[in-house]
């Protein structure tokens, strides 16, 4: 079943908890559409609080998370697919088990959240100052420009980001995450744990490792 949501109120962020894919296109004017079965398109909340616009299961339906979360990987017509086209975005947060897909996106700081064992993945991305947050098992990937990078992985997590140029980072692991990223001015590292960086470049490097976390520099082919 598809269905069409209005939104007639802005939003300049996304939070989305659910066990589904999210389409995101950006675009002319914000639209949004879902697709699911009836019995689920009843359970999901699509609404704008304040600044953000929140999808997927809402408090009040949590304690129904783990019949959905069955029912989702047994029937494949279960599936949720979120089709969301903004026209700007500074902060997007997916939860659960979650794979949000951008062809091309540009911001100006985006920041990107992940939680639990989502997917977030940029075809191609432009901005000034990105900003990725991974806990749990998630994964970033993209390709593109941006001219910072800023990253922070606990738990085991992956951050690939070998065709996104960008002139420094900074990136922060605890636990056993893993990042392959491009930097040509200056990277700092820091690890704790058995993280591990490869990087493409040749920046100046400052880094702090704390027990079994290593870092490689790699050579483009």
């Amino acid at each position: 079943m598809r269905q069409e949501i209005q939104l007639n109120q802005p939003f300049s962020k996304v939070r989305c908890r659910d066990i589904g894919t999210l389409i995101l296109t950006q675009g002319d004017q914000p639209s949004l559409t879902v697709e699911a079965d009836e019995e689920l398109l009843a359970k999901l909340v699509a609404e704008v609080r304040g600044d953000s616009l929140f999808l997927g299961l809402d408090e009040d339906w949590f304690a129904q998370f783990g019949k959905m979360f069955s029912s989702i990987f047994t029937e494949p017509d279960r599936k949720i697919t979120y089709h969301l086209t903004v026209t700007d975005l500074d902060q997007i947060h997916i939860s659960g088990k979650m794979d949000l897909a951008c062809d091309t996106f540009k911001a100006r700081d985006p920041k990107l959240q992940i939680s639990g064992l989502g997917q977030l993945s940029f075809g191609h991305l432009e901005c000034t100052n990105l900003k990725v947050s991974i806990s749990g098992r998630g994964e970033f990937s993209g390709a593109g420009w941006a001219e910072h990078q800023s990253i922070h992985i606990s738990g085991s997590g992956e951050y690939k980001t070998p065709h996104l140029a960008s002139q420094t980072a900074q990136i922060v692991i605890s636990g056993q995450g893993n990042a392959t990223l491009r930097v040509e001015e200056s990277l700092d590292i820091t690890i704790s744990g058995m993280g591990k960086v490869h990087y493409y470049g040749q920046p100046k490097m400052r880094q702090v490792i704390s027990g079994m976390g290593k870092t490689k520099r790699l050579n483009d082919q």
